[in-house]
């Protein structure tokens, strides 16, 4: 099998998603539409991989996520909901500029997907280039007003269920 095909399909459907799924939002707004779509992965291939599997995939995504985006390193798999986590969380991506935030949770749902590719060759990439193509963001008319203190849970909640 040839791996080099599998990213580019991957990285098409986190772009096309990317494109519809995003406007003007803010680092707060795009952490939780990102959460969103992990979620729906999540939910997509938990059942054919187990959450032991899909932790390990998580763990090593993140790893390789935080080597190229150092500020994703304030996400902590193992943060059992710590308010003071959650907190620095808050404030080290609300410091990120939106451009450098948008593209390591790019790259993090691209390698997602990359890894979970190759693991099961290929076999639910369509399921979860479906499920990612549901999740869209909440339009502004019906979204509750932002609470400042209120930090939509971090993109790897589904890692500690």
């Amino acid at each position: 099998m040839d791996r080099t095909q599998d990213e580019p399909s991957h990285r098409a459907a986190v772009d096309a998603w990317i494109e519809r799924s995003l406007d003007h939002d803010s680092s707060v707004e795009v952490v939780g539409l990102f959460r969103g779509a992990l979620e729906a992965l999540w939910s997509s291939a938990v059942t054919t991989l187990g959450t032991v599997t899909l932790t390990a995939i998580a763990e090593r995504v993140l790893h390789t996520v935080t080597n190229q985006y150092g500020f994703l390193a304030a996400i902590n798999p193992r943060s059992n909901d710590d308010t003071r986590w959650k907190q620095h969380l808050h404030e080290r991506l609300a410091s990120t500029p939106r451009a450098e935030l948008i593209a390591g949770l790019r790259f993090g749902l691209i390698e997602f997907l990359t890894v979970i590719g190759r693991l099961t060759a290929e076999i639910l990439s369509e399921e979860l280039h479906a499920a990612l193509r549901e999740v869209t963001a909440i339009p502004p008319e019906v979204r509750p007003p932002a609470d400042p203190h209120d930090v939509p849970p971090a993109v790897t909640t589904k890692v500690l269920s």
